[in-house]
């Protein structure tokens, strides 16, 4: 029996290559690929709190406030008190912070491109559709608490 591997393999191929290239590009700016998507949360809403951006980016709180102390020793964010809960902080970007995004769009756009060569526009359109579902189900699978339905 000729048996293809588990799709796995596949996603984990492609998930630690692309930490490792979105790694490799981010160290110019001081950070990792975490800190890539953090900014992206920043970019599409300014002031989310750490809570809101680790659901997001779906890592743990403690992950996400690591993320956002680095990117502030940076100098890309500054993190104020929540008013309404002392607990909580919001996320803003600062001036640098901001001028950082057309350079991050950039580092997943050639990602992207690589991940994609020689693709039709057709093939590269499935591509996406087929992960999204996949990432969809994924999600769906483990707020049911891991209930695959047998």
């Amino acid at each position: 029996m000729n048996r293809q591997p588990y799709i796995e393999k596949w996603i984990s191929v492609l998930y630690r290559t692309r930490r490792s290239y979105l790694d490799y590009r981010a160290e110019e700016y001081g950070m990792s690929s975490s800190g890539i998507f953090f900014l992206l949360c920043l970019y599409r809403q300014q002031g989310l709190s750490q809570d809101t951006i680790s659901k997001i980016l779906n890592v743990d709180k403690a992950t996400a406030s690591r993320i956002g102390t680095t990117l502030e020793m940076l100098g890309y964010v500054t993190r104020q008190q929540d008013a309404k809960d002392k607990r909580a902080y919001e996320v803003f970007l600062t001036e640098k912070g901001q001028k950082l995004e057309p350079k991050m769009e950039l580092i997943l756009e050639e990602w992207a491109q690589i991940v994609t060569k020689d693709f039709t526009s057709e093939e590269e359109k499935v591509a996406y559709q087929l992960l999204q579902r996949m990432a969809g189900k994924a999600i769906d699978a483990k707020n049911d608490h891991w209930d695959i339905g047998e």
